[in-house]
C-alpha cells in the first residue's frame, strides 16, 4: 500500500475493529473485517485503486443489494444492510447536500457549454471534477434538467 491515505484508512479501520471487538458489536465487527479485507487486497486489483475507492465499491455493492431486498420486501435484510451501509459511510467523505450539488452544477455549466446531445460528456467532466463530493444520481438529474432544450 504505497499511498499514505490508504495506509491511514487501514489503520483507522483496524482501530475501529479493535473497539468493536472489545465492545461486542458483532455486526459492526463483521462489516469492518470485510472492509479491512477489501482494503488489504487493493494491491491485487486488476486496476490500480485506493483504499477509499475499495470502501466506496463495497458501499456500492451494499446499496445495490439493498435495492434488490426492497423489491422483495425483506425487512430483516433491509435493516441489516442499512446498518452495514451506515458503518461504511463513516469511512467515506461526506457528500454535498442537494443545494450544494445544485450550486456545483450551476457553476460547472456556467464555465462550460454543453448541448443536450453532449449530456454524457458533461456528466463525465462534472464527475471527474466533483465526483467524490456529490451523489452521482443527484448530479445526473440536475445536469440532465439543466441541459434540456439546449
Amino acid at each position: 500500500m504505497s499511498d499514505p491515505a490508504s495506509a491511514e484508512l487501514l489503520v483507522r479501520l483496524q482501530n475501529e475493529m479493535k473497539t468493536a471487538l472489545k465492545s461486542g458489536q458483532k455486526q459492526r465487527l463483521s462489516v469492518l473485517r470485510m472492509l479491512i479485507s477489501d482494503v488489504k487486497n487493493i494491491d491485487m486489483a486488476a486496476q490500480p485503486t485506493t483504499a477509499l475507492e475499495a470502501v466506496a465499491a463495497y458501499g456500492k455493492k451494499l446499496r445495490k443489494s439493498l435495492e434488490e431486498y426492497r423489491q422483495l420486501a425483506k425487512t430483516q435484510e433491509i435493516e441489516n444492510l442499512q446498518f452495514e451501509i451506515s458503518v461504511v459511510d463513516e469511512f467515506l467523505p461526506k457528500k454535498a447536500d442537494a443545494q450544494a450539488t445544485q450550486k456545483l452544477v450551476d457553476d460547472f455549466l456556467a464555465k462550460n457549454t454543453f448541448s443536450q446531445k453532449q449530456f454524457g460528456q458533461a456528466m463525465g467532466a462534472f464527475m471527474k471534477a466533483h465526483g467524490s463530493q456529490v451523489d452521482a444520481a443527484s448530479a445526473n438529474a440536475l445536469i440532465r434538467k439543466a441541459l434540456e432544450g439546449k
